[in-house]
């Protein structure tokens, strides 16, 4: 298979549209059709098909898809390989979720920064399964929020739990369910719900949760983003399930406030990576460093087991039963 027409397919597939993965390859119209063409030959079946709301991937393309997206990695590593020069400082691909990226991680990279002045590292913002991801080698590692990731002993992606995350519903001020009781999962029912994205592992146990319930939100609002999310619920669009590391500040100013709901299950931060991995000094001294950060900050003090007896009280009674929890408004 082509480097190039696999490269078309796939702008294809993440575009939707001719035009569009045309304009991204800086390519004619027709030569990226002639390339998808030519793939689709070589394999002797279809692999996208036209309708009226873009371009769709037939069940051989989605097949494809995940392939095709570590082939030209590898190829676009071993091009990098080749032509960097003999000295340059191995490069890490670090996905990571935008909340963790800017409460968590940006003092990582400091600390990596002052202390390993020539650690090369890029980090790439997750909207997709970070497990996914490492497994397909679109990035190294990836830390995430989410319930503890359970992976099979054979495969080929490895895991570690950084430390336990508390998670904030929070409103505006104003919000009707804000300084008022909930007496359960329903009482949420009808109202909208705002979110970065719907994949995120704390957004999907809250829906889970009001569907186990029969509770249906008014509307669900994907806005991309945790600032944007933020912006829209202090407007009083809607309400959110953030973790509190990203509301502290709003919480504390005033700005957001708690809805007295708290969920029936845990998150984490996490890490996982892939299997060549495991003998890299680079990843190495970052996982190191990032579970050392990690644990540093808020005053959470590494080594206490989480609770398991449900949601944030078995968190909170667990890993931090020995410390003051932190005021947040």
């Amino acid at each position: 298979m082509n480097i190039k027409h696999l490269s078309a397919f796939l702008a294809v597939a993440e575009s939707r549209s001719f035009t569009q993965a045309a304009r991204l390859l800086g390519l004619a119209q027709p030569t990226v059709t002639t390339r998808i063409k030519s793939l689709e030959q070589s394999l002797e079946t279809p692999l996208l098909e036209r309708t009226a709301e873009g371009a769709r991937l037939t069940p051989a393309g989605r097949r494809l898809q995940r392939y095709a997206r570590r082939i030209v990695h590898l190829s676009q590593l071993a091009k990098e390989s080749v032509c960097d020069s003999a000295d340059a400082p191995p490069t890490l691909v670090v996905g990571a979720a935008e909340c963790l990226t800017t409460y968590r991680l940006l003092p990582l990279i400091e600390h990596l920064h002052l202390r390993h002045p020539n650690l090369a590292l890029t980090l790439r913002a997750l909207d997709d399964d970070p497990v996914a991801l490492v497994r397909d080698e679109q990035v190294d590692c990836a830390f995430f929020i989410g319930p503890r990731t359970e992976l099979p002993a054979a495969s080929s992606v490895h895991h570690r739990v950084l430390r336990p995350e508390r998670l904030a519903l929070v409103a505006h001020p104003a919000h009707p369910l804000t300084g008022v009781p909930i007496g359960s999962t329903r009482d949420l029912a009808g109202h909208t719900l705002a979110c970065a994205h719907r994949s995120s592992g704390y957004q999907r146990g809250l829906e889970a949760e009001l569907a186990a319930v029969g509770a249906e939100p008014g509307c669900v609002l994907g806005l991309g983003s945790v600032d944007a999310v933020k912006r829209s619920v202090g407007d009083g669009i809607g309400m959110a399930l953030l973790p509190e590391v990203t509301v502290a500040e709003e919480l504390r100013l005033g700005r957001l406030r708690r809805i007295a709901w708290r969920p029936a299950f845990e998150v984490y931060a996490q890490c996982v990576w892939r299997r060549g991995l495991d003998d890299d000094t680079l990843f190495h001294t970052v996982l190191t460093t990032a579970r050392q950060v990690m644990t540093e900050q808020d005053g959470y003090e590494d080594g206490y087991e989480v609770g398991h007896r449900g949601g944030y009280e078995g968190a909170r009674q667990g890993a931090y039963a020995n410390r003051p929890l932190q005021a947040a408004g």
